[in-house]
């Protein structure tokens, strides 16, 4: 930066350091705004406080039948707070399993994801996210570790943006195997200084739009199986 001293002694910007001063200070007041927007429109009223686990509770259970995702968090043994939402899918659990990487594939929030690295049924991808609130896009490398008709977990192994991504789905068949439950998980480190309750908030509003999606899908796919063996 170009300073200059008056013949008084005093120092002072030249004009066009001046300049770039004031562009700096309005550049991050206009950025503090737009997280502060940011921070309005995406908290929604549902707060993680309280919300330890569906588990048990009876008016979750009636909101699952009833076709509706149920929003829960977990605290991890590594203190990262995990954010859950689960949904009942009048599907099996093949036709969940396989929606579930159909709908993995056309998520709005990746640009694009390419296999790296895929052995039995262990995968490494190079995924880039979009539609990100405050940073816009991320491009991380993720690991993906499945277990046929039961679970997939992911983590995160780096990435130019955040500084963790992890969760996993999962899936719990009714007794007569007609029906799922799907629990989709995650927890997100943007690497900046944003509250917490906006980035779970965010989450949480993901995770059920995403949940719903492989609902819809599974049910339809379900529908159509059963009105072709009806044929």
């Amino acid at each position: 930066m170009v300073v200059r001293q008056s013949l008084s002694g005093s120092w002072y910007f030249s004009g066009n350091s001046l300049k770039e001063v004031r562009l700096n200070r309005y550049a991050q007041s206009v950025r503090k705004a737009a997280l502060a927007v940011a921070f309005s429109l995406y908290l929604a009223p549902w707060s993680s406080a309280g919300a330890q686990s569906a588990e048990g509770d009876p008016v979750a259970a009636r909101q699952l039948k009833s076709g509706q995702s149920v929003l829960s968090t977990e605290q991890r043994p590594d203190g990262h707070k995990w954010v859950k939402a689960r949904i009942f899918i009048k599907a099996s659990p093949h036709v969940v399993w396989e929606t579930v990487h159909e709908e993995r594939k056309r998520d709005p929030d990746l640009a694009y994801s390419k296999v790296l690295k895929q052995e039995h049924n262990q995968s490494v991808l190079e995924q880039k996210f979009a539609l990100i609130p405050v940073i816009g896009t991320a491009v991380c490398v993720m690991n993906n570790t499945e277990v046929p008709l039961q679970r997939i977990d992911y983590n995160m192994v780096s990435s130019d943006r955040f500084k963790a991504l992890e969760g996993s789905w999962v899936l719990t068949p009714t007794e007569d195997n007609s029906a799922t439950y799907l629990e989709l998980s995650s927890y997100l480190d943007m690497g900046l200084p944003v509250p917490r309750p906006f980035v779970e908030s965010v989450t949480a509003k993901k995770l059920q739009r995403r949940l719903s999606n492989v609902k819809n899908m599974a049910e339809a796919t379900q529908s159509r199986l059963a009105h072709a063996r009806a044929n």
